[in-house]
């Protein structure tokens, strides 16, 4: 892995900002008012977690053993463990402005205007201790899945043709998808394909084909169901986006039950992301495999 590669585009991306506004509400998380500067910058906070998810290090605690024994070259100021943590809880807002940096990137990559939209459970714990998890109490909920219930949040997502995300949104695991068609669909334009999930009023509807330009939304097994050829390859392609949801997964770690805070599993989220992101947008330049 070419981890100079990883860090120069991390590290070029935060220089580019800190003539923005938003830069000092990123420093200031991440820096703090008091106490001594974090050992390690930001932008080697950030490639190092980026980093965990392509060596599948299940916690931070062995992945940080895994820097002291592999990579204590590249990053000689590696703290103890405790500050660690620490300073990957505090680049939590500066890896929020960077995920938007990298689905902006793959909405640049659309070529055929095509796009598909999802959502996938992201469960925090087993059925069976939902009574017992205080960690997701007033955020998470119960929802329901293809695959049953599950306790936890839900992650909605729009992927294009080239199988590159571009937006992404959380919420508890209760709500209906059609809730997220609208606001999902804001920062695209051209073609949408939907499953049933997303059907809706026909207000809703006209006011997202209004925006997007063209919405196709697969219907429900006891409706009646006529459509053309060109509908029916692109109901057969919206497998791209749960093919994504499987590698975040499977390979990418995206769901954990480890976490003991909010702010640690949606750092996790956001971390795990990203890395996918990378792996698609720069897999060549970085040899990520």
């Amino acid at each position: 892995m070419n981890i100079v590669g990883l860090y120069t585009i991390i590290d070029d991306f935060f220089k580019s900002i800190q003539h923005e506004e938003v830069w000092k509400l990123v420093s200031k998380s991440f820096n703090g008012k008091r106490g001594p500067k974090p050992k390690l910058s930001l932008p080697e906070v950030v490639t190092l977690n980026i980093i965990r998810f392509y060596t599948r290090s299940i916690d931070l605690k062995s992945f940080h053993k895994l820097v002291l024994d592999r990579y204590q070259d590249e990053f000689p100021n590696m703290p103890n463990y405790e500050n660690f943590l620490k300073a990957t809880n505090k680049s939590f807002t500066a890896m929020i402005l960077f995920l938007q940096f990298l689905l902006f990137l793959g909405r640049q990559k659309c070529r055929t205007g095509i796009h598909f939209i999802d959502s996938t459970s992201l469960q925090i714990c087993k059925n069976y201790n939902i009574y017992r998890n205080k960690v997701g109490e007033g955020l998470a909920s119960r929802g329901r899945s293809t695959k049953g219930w599950f306790f936890g949040f839900k992650l909605h997502g729009v992927c294009n043709d080239e199988g590159f995300l571009e937006d992404i949104m959380f919420s508890p695991g209760s709500p209906n998808d059609k809730n997220f068609l609208e606001p999902m669909s804001r920062k695209i334009h051209g073609t949408l394909v939907g499953d049933a999930g997303y059907l809706v009023k026909e207000e809703v509807f006209k006011r997202v084909l209004d925006s997007v330009g063209r919405l196709f939304i697969a219907t429900r097994k006891n409706m009646k169901r006529v459509m053309t050829k060109e509908q029916s390859i692109l109901f057969k392609k919206r497998s791209k986006i749960e093919t994504i949801w499987g590698i975040l997964k499977e390979r990418f770690l995206l769901e954990t039950n480890l976490p003991r805070s909010i702010t640690g599993f949606f750092r996790h989220y956001i971390y795990s992301i990203s890395a996918w992101c990378f792996k698609s947008l720069f897999k060549e330049k970085l040899l990520l495999v």
